[in-house]
């Protein structure tokens, strides 16, 4: 057998083969006196693969690759099938072969097609790298002296192909998100090189870069990878999963310990002497997967213990996908509020250093992912009506109350040229007017503000509406970040003598407004993921799908 690329050989490859064979057949007829005799030799002109034949066959077979094009890099980024990275890896390399030289297969062959199979544990769908066929190319290619032309070229392109196709869905996102979250904004700011990284290395000393190089640098990605290996181990636990399938009828507390002792590996138990130890096992996994704590075998409980390790496989699948559509790298300082979890931390020197509740955009005025770098925050920050607020707020209570309306809710209304109407303002004209709340203790910010410049107006904010953060339920807002702490966040970002709690209070007894630059980069992640850390940064957390986009996504896995 010769080998087949994971794609449909081409009638032109068969009629190839064909000429070849009888190629050899007349040359094996021929008697050429002190001329190499071996029809395999001549054609490969001693070399494993002929050069320049295989130069003419590899550009006939790729996309054309106009390097001075000024989209080309963005090009590059779109190349869902990886033929225009392959083109351009071929370019870099004068359209020689990649993966042979003059003695046959190099060794970086046999690492490429380790590396592919390691990124099942990265949550990537290994079958679309076309795995099997290129070890059974390579078999082969070890089995047997002689291949046909048109195979030698296919399977030097097949593995260029699945290695750009792995390395830019693994830095990229296998999918775009945006196909099932429309909410998703968040952005990649990575730029795929892969073609040139892999041709560089190769020409250096002729070794693989590492998969490393493109995975997120990311405690919780990490995790995440961590998860998905226990739970395809415990896949194939048939103890295990028999009593999860039973687990609602279950009677035998040691075998449902067993269960819960399985999937709470690393996870430290409260050793409280006066609750039973059951009950804290259950406690804890309550915790871990955002149910509400009552220690006991409830009905949300049950069903969540009913989930299978395949519900677990595709779930983390979901969110490292999530996690590869941001920015590569996810260390160093910055805020990181995750909306299911409706949590914030503060990270600095690789730990937490604030952590809040939050309450974040209820359904109707969901909470979009964002990521923004902070710019400045504000004490005592007047408010401006936005127009979603304007629309759905303030155009309904108008009608309903009048003026009435805006001074129960501390407004002001301006024309065009700043002039106070208020007194003005009916359910005809207030469309034509811009409104706000001066600073105080009611005012909709409360008594300060994080700006983080976007498209969404999106930002973090304290609120008069404190109570709400004793909710278990904090999806209550109009798509903003409420904060439960702000001021300590504000002393603990600004980090400077002059913003000390005291100084703090201080400045908002004023009742002015006072703006305070950063100075420094400092990234905002507002994401909807369903996995997140625990509060020591130590385990994962299941969340609830607040918004429902796991479910839009899940078509996708």
């Amino acid at each position: 057998m010769f080998y087949h690329p994971p794609t449909i050989m081409r009638s032109g490859n068969l009629i190839f083969s064909a000429f070849f064979l009888c190629y050899v057949l007349i040359m094996c007829c021929s008697c050429n006196q002190g001329k190499d005799s071996n029809p395999v030799n001549s054609i490969f002109s001693s070399d494993y693969v002929d050069v320049e034949s295989f130069k003419e066959a590899i550009q006939k077979d790729l996309p054309p690759c106009n390097t001075d094009d000024s989209t080309f890099n963005r090009q590059l980024m779109k190349d869902n099938n990886g033929l225009l990275n392959t083109a351009y890896a071929y370019k870099l390399n004068e359209y020689k072969p990649i993966w042979m030289d003059a003695s046959g297969l190099k060794p970086s062959v046999t690492l490429l097609i380790s590396q592919l199979k390691t990124l099942q544990e990265d949550g990537l769908d290994t079958g679309k790298y076309g795995i099997a066929g290129l070890e059974a190319g390579l078999q082969q290619f070890q089995d047997q002296k002689e291949h046909p032309f048109d195979s030698l070229v296919a399977f030097d392109k097949d593995l260029t192909n699945s290695w750009l196709l792995a390395t830019k869905d693994l830095l990229l996102g296998s999918i775009d998100i945006k196909k099932g979250d429309s909410l998703w904004f968040a952005r990649n700011d990575s730029s795929f090189y892969g073609a040139a990284l892999l041709i560089t290395s190769l020409k250096a000393d002729n070794t693989l870069p590492s998969l490393d190089t493109f995975r997120p640098d990311s405690k919780i990605y990490d995790q995440m990878k961590k998860a998905l290996i226990n739970w395809q181990d415990l896949k194939n636990d048939s103890d295990y999963v028999n009593a999860k399938q039973h687990i609602a009828t279950l009677k035998n507390d040691s075998v449902l310990m067993q269960v819960l002792n399985k999937e709470l590996q690393g996870v430290a138990v409260s050793e409280d002497d006066t609750v039973k130890t059951l009950k804290r096992w259950i406690s804890t996994y309550q915790y871990y997967h955002q149910l509400k704590n009552t220690g006991t075998l409830d009905s949300n409980t049950i069903a969540s213990l009913q989930q299978m390790p395949d519900d677990y496989i595709r779930h983390l699948r979901l969110n490292m996908d999530r996690i590869r559509a941001l920015p590569r790298n996810l260390k160093g300082e910055q805020v990181w509020v995750t909306i299911p979890l409706m949590e914030v931390d503060y990270i600095k020197d690789d730990a937490v250093q604030f952590h809040s509740r939050v309450v974040v955009g209820k359904v109707s005025r969901q909470t979009p992912t964002i990521w923004a770098n902070m710019t400045n925050i504000v004490f005592n920050p007047p408010w401006g009506v936005p127009p979603t607020i304007l629309k759905n707020d303030v155009g309904p209570g108008v009608g309903k109350s009048g003026g009435a309306y805006l001074a129960k809710k501390g407004l002001r209304a301006f024309d065009s040229k700043g002039k106070d109407v208020t007194s003005n303002v009916n359910i005809s004209n207030y469309k034509r007017y811009t409104y706000r709340q001066p600073p105080g203790a009611d005012n909709s910010l409360g008594e300060v503000k994080f700006n983080l410049p976007n498209a969404w107006d999106i930002y973090l904010h304290d609120t008069p509406h404190r109570e709400n953060f004793g909710n278990r339920y904090r999806a209550l807002s109009s798509g903003c970040v409420r904060v439960q702490n702000p001021k300590q966040l504000a002393e603990i970002i600004l980090n400077n003598e002059k913003f000390t709690a005291d100084k703090i209070d201080t400045i908002i007894s004023t009742r002015k407004t006072k703006t305070e630059r950063l100075g420094r980069r400092l990234p905002v992640y507002i994401i909807y993921a369903t996995v997140a850390e625990d509060s020591v940064g130590n385990q994962l957390r299941y969340l609830n799908d607040v918004y429902k986009r796991d479910e839009s996504m899940r078509k996708f896995y």
